[in-house]
This record gives C-alpha cells, sequence and structure tokens, in this order.
C-alpha cells in the first residue's frame, strides 16, 4: 500500500454525495467504555485452555435510537461488562432464532434506527467459523463471510430482539431474531451512549447503505477547533536511553516455567536471548522488538477455532506485563501449515494508533503485535516493545473535518495517481500517527482504492469558535 503524507489544505469537488448527507446527523463521543473479554486467570505456558465466548470486534459502537452514537475502542486484554452482556444477548437470539432467515441488503436506516449496539471489525469473518457453536442454528441462505455485527434488543420481555450479520463489501445481510429474554433486556437497559466533546456521524443513516467500506461511524465536532493532547512514547526495555537488562528480565521471565539468568546472553550486536529447552524469547534493542518462541512439539494437527484462538492469546499476553497499553485486534489470517495468526494494534483514549509505512519497515511487522497458534497453542509472539500515553497538557488542535480531508485525498489522487473521478472511498478514519520523528499527533486517513493518504488534522486557518459544518 502507498502512503502519501498531505499537509495542504485543498477544496475540490466530491463525488461521493452521500458522504455529504452524513455530516448532518450528530452522534455522541468516545469515553468509558472497556473492550476485550479475556477469561482465564492462570499464567498461560504451551498447551492453553479457552474458557466461554469472545464477542470478537476492532470497535463498537453504542446507539441509544435517537441518532446519537459513542464509539469505543478495547482496553488492555481487560474485562468488558457491557460485551459480556451483548455476548449473552446474542447468544439468547442465535439459539431462539426459529425462522430462516434470507439473505437480503443491509437497510441501515433501519437497522440504527433502535438502541444497538454496533461490532464493527476491520477484516472478514467467515460466517460458518463465527458460528459453528450454534450447531442448531436455522438458515435459510447462508452469508459466507461479514464484518459488521448490529444487536437490536428488546426493551421488555416479549417484544422482538434482532441480530444482524452485514458484510459491508457487498451490502449483504442476514437477520436473526426472537422473542425477547432476560438477556436482551439486560443489555437493553445497558446501552447508554456517554457525552463528549467528539461526536459521530453515520453513513448510513441517510444512505441506507454503508458508504464506506470499512467505517460507518465518523467523528466531528461542534466547535473548532478541538484540542487534545499528543501521545507520548516509552520504550519498555529502556531506562535513560539504553537498554535495561533488569526491566527485560523482569517480563521475560513470565514466559518460561523455571526462569534463571544463567539461560541468558547478550550477542555483539546487542540481542539478548533468553531460552530453555523448549522456550526462546529474544530483544533486538535497535529496533525494540520483543519475539517468544516455543519449540515444543504437540501432537497432532488440531484446527483452532476463531473465538478459541482468541481466548488463547488473551490469556497468553497477560504474561507480557510490560504492555501497559491498551490494544484492539486488527486482522486475523489462517496459513497453510493449519496455523492461525491474530494481529493486534495499539489504541490510546479510543483512538487507534497508527504506525506509519517507514516504522512499519524498520521493525519488519505489518502491526503492533503478531501472535501465532498451532494445535491451540502460541508457537510465536512477537511485538513491538512501546507503550503511548497522552502528553500532560492539550496543546494540539483540530480544525480540519473529514470532508475537508476527503476533499484533499482525493485531490491529491488525481494529481499523483491518476486523473479520475474517485468512485471508492475504503476508509476515512481518525487516528493519531507514528513515525520515525516522535512527534505523534491525530491525523486523517483516508483510503481511496488501494492508496491510503494521511492528512494534517491541523491547517493554517483561524476557525477559533466557528461550529462544525459552517
Amino acid at each position: 500500500m502507498k502512503v502519501y503524507r498531505i499537509t495542504n489544505f485543498i477544496i475540490v469537488a466530491l463525488v461521493i454525495t452521500a458522504i455529504y448527507q452524513t455530516g448532518e446527523l450528530w452522534l455522541e463521543g468516545t469515553s468509558g467504555h472497556n473492550f476485550f473479554y479475556a477469561l482465564a486467570k492462570q499464567l498461560s505456558f504451551g498447551k492453553e485452555e479457552a474458557d466461554g465466548d469472545v464477542l470478537l470486534a476492532t470497535r463498537y459502537a453504542v446507539g441509544e435510537g435517537e441518532g446519537t452514537f459513542s464509539v469505543y475502542y478495547p482496553d488492555n486484554v481487560g474485562n468488558s461488562t457491557l460485551l459480556e452482556t451483548a455476548n449473552k444477548a446474542l447468544g439468547e437470539i442465535l439459539s431462539q432464532s426459529g425462522a430462516f432467515p434470507q439473505k437480503t441488503t443491509a437497510d441501515w436506516k433501519k437497522i440504527l434506527a433502535a438502541r444497538c449496539i454496533v461490532m464493527q471489525y476491520d477484516f472478514m469473518i467467515a460466517s460458518e467459523e463465527y458460528l459453528e457453536n450454534y450447531k442448531d442454528l436455522k438458515t435459510d441462505q447462508k452469508l459466507e463471510q461479514f464484518d459488521y455485527i448490529t444487536i437490536v434488543p428488546a426493551r421488555r420481555s416479549g417484544e422482538e430482539s434482532y441480530a444482524y450479520f452485514v458484510n459491508s463489501d457487498t451490502n449483504e445481510c442476514v437477520a436473526f431474531h426472537c422473542e425477547g429474554g432476560g438477556a436482551s433486556v439486560a443489555l437493553y437497559d445497558s446501552l447508554m451512549a456517554d457525552d463528549g466533546d467528539m461526536r459521530y456521524i453515520s453513513t448510513g443513516q441517510r444512505t441506507s447503505a454503508s458508504v464506506l467500506w470499512r467505517n460507518m461511524f465518523l467523528p466531528q465536532w461542534a466547535y473548532l477547533p478541538y484540542e487534545y493532547a499528543a501521545l507520548e512514547q516509552e520504550f519498555a526495555f529502556e531506562k535513560d536511553g539504553e537498554p535495561s537488562r533488569a526491566a527485560l528480565e523482569n517480563t521475560v521471565k513470565n514466559f518460561f516455567r523455571n526462569f534463571s539468568v544463567d539461560w541468558s546472553e547478550r550477542d555483539e550486536d546487542g540481542t539478548y536471548t533468553f531460552s530453555d529447552s523448549e522456550t526462546v524469547v529474544k530483544y533486538y534493542p535497535d529496533v525494540r522488538i520483543l519475539e517468544y518462541y516455543s519449540y515444543e512439539n504437540y501432537a497432532g494437527n488440531d484446527r483452532t477455532g476463531l473465538l478459541e484462538g482468541y481466548q488463547i492469546c488473551c490469556n497468553f499476553l497477560k504474561n507480557d506485563d510490560s504492555l501497559q497499553t491498551d490494544i484492539y485486534l486488527a486482522d486475523i489470517e489462517r496459513t497453510i501449515n493449519n496455523e492461525v495468526v491474530y494481529y493486534f494494534d495499539y489504541a490510546v483514549d479510543n483512538l487507534p494508533v497508527n504506525l506509519s509505512q517507514n516504522v512499519k519497515d524498520r521493525i519488519g511487522a505489518s502491526h503492533a503485535i503478531k501472535v501465532t497458534l498451532r494445535n491451540q497453542a502460541v508457537k510465536e509472539y512477537r511485538r513491538y516493545a512501546v507503550n503511548f500515553s497522552e502528553a500532560a497538557e492539550k496543546n494540539q488542535k483540530i480544525n480540519v473535518q473529514f470532508i475537508d480531508a476527503l476533499d484533499d485525498a482525493n485531490k491529491t489522487y488525481k494529481s499523483v495517481v491518476e486523473d479520475k473521478d474517485i468512485t471508492d472511498v475504503k476508509n476515512i478514519a481518525l487516528g493519531y500517527h507514528v513515525d520515525l520523528t516522535g512527534d505523534i499527533r491525530l491525523k486523517w486517513f483516508v483510503t481511496l482504492y488501494e492508496y491510503t493518504f494521511v492528512v494534517d488534522t491541523e491547517q493554517e486557518k483561524d476557525l477559533t469558535g466557528v461550529t462544525a459544518g459552517e
């Protein structure tokens, strides 16, 4: 993927008029909730056991049925009462759905009209694999894959509850429903959007379809400029600018059953290595990569289920106590060796932390964290060992709305890539941009076709006190 950085404010005619229409909707901001639901309490070595069910998602939005939404990213592999409640409601709907749902076109106006929770994924999930625990689930037409689940719970017992599975690429949808029971009513009572300075609009409520392939909720602000804090980065295994063996050993010991410093060495190039007969842990100070590999041989070639594997990842990540930044699930892939790979990235204050292409090239990774499983066991773990947190002062400003960022990207695409009308806006998202300079501020990320443009959120203009949309 090619990345271009745009610094000039350019106003051009938009070809995606539906995106402009969505600018009239206001949705609520982004504070507050946790995300990941991880279960096992014990340290993880080798073969893992996964308990219960997990409701996977990259991010989720909560709506109260009044045109307002709050969007949340995950916390650091912690508990989420809300998602536990949502998972129970989803299980209730899927297990009691007696109808034969037809595959239809998703009508987002209808789906988002009531109080709901929208689970949004940055990747496609195979429906058959996700629903494999529901053996008796009746469906006349299968939706092969999806990237959204929306749960619309019943307000009171006896009313209908719905679960919509949507493929945003094709806008195909399958809806399951049943008479709401206790789990659905409990979820309804739990869905409360939070107040905040950052508000979200939906690309689906005015157009019925999700205009953007990978992001249906876009932030806007009631007044500009919006002030926020830049991010600071802390290198997990460094002290006073130098690698700290003590800090490293404090974390590495968690990956061994019987840890001894006698099993460690430091190479001429500075690489730290800790090992026994089954496990090797390395730390590369020059690129700040922590790497775990298990040589333990597990009998058989069992396939790891999607949800089961996710739980195993969550359990294993608890061993890395140097991980102090929130993370979210960014992607999942299966290999030809019957392995499943889970990718995670960082998030701060319910916004993603995006590594620049230069940083990715330097560390040799497409995501901050990679966990590889085989036979229900973690075979490899690789992490960019850097933590991120907000600076003490809110001295950064945003005065560029997403519409302006789309204008910028649209014009740059025409001048740099190809002079044609843009008909494929895959994504517009707000996130922190991490490059080699260490200056970490919010940027707009606009994906047109296969190109992602990074657009500044602050530009040379005076918008003090201006109402958004003026």
